[in-house]
């Protein structure tokens, strides 16, 4: 996923691949899924500021896209207005820690939700559009890295 927080908004979103559903693809070790038959590549025009999230399913089964956009904005926002503890040191747009910070607050969001029984999730939704009782959180593995895109100088 990008995220454009000057914007508050995702400029995009990769497609979840399932064999069905809740069995995504694993592109690993012990795996029928291999890069070269299965891994799907998108190219996409970045801009300086916007933030590149690679996540897990942990996630994304807990958190819906408005909530992840509003969790970086918020994360990055309260970054910026951090007293930097070395005057040079800038956090414009979540540089200088603002990044490892802001996937800290996506994985707490998204353990939140998976630790609560009755949650309102992703997950819980999809069950249900599939004919499954649902209810709650999704307990899985839950990984962030976020990226800042910034110009090269």
């Amino acid at each position: 996923m990008v995220v454009r927080p000057s914007e508050k908004a995702i400029v995009f979103k990769t497609k979840e691949q399932w064999h069905w559903f809740d069995c995504p693809r694993q592109l690993g070790t012990n795996s029928p899924d291999t890069p070269e038959d299965n891994a799907v590549i998108d190219r996409v025009e970045l801009q300086v500021g916007d933030v590149v999230l690679a996540m897990s399913d942990g996630v994304i089964d807990n958190l819906w896209s408005h909530e992840i956009v509003e969790i970086i904005s918020t994360s990055i926002e309260n970054w910026e207005k951090a007293t930097a503890p070395d005057s040079n040191d800038s956090r414009r747009g979540g540089r200088n820690g603002g990044m490892h910070q802001a996937a800290q607050d996506l994985v707490a969001a998204a353990k939140t939700i998976a630790l609560d029984p009755y949650a309102e999730s992703p997950f819980m939704e999809h069950a249900i559009e599939e004919g499954l009782a649902s209810e709650g959180g999704k307990m899985d593995d839950i990984s962030v890295v976020a990226a800042l895109c910034i110009e090269n100088s």
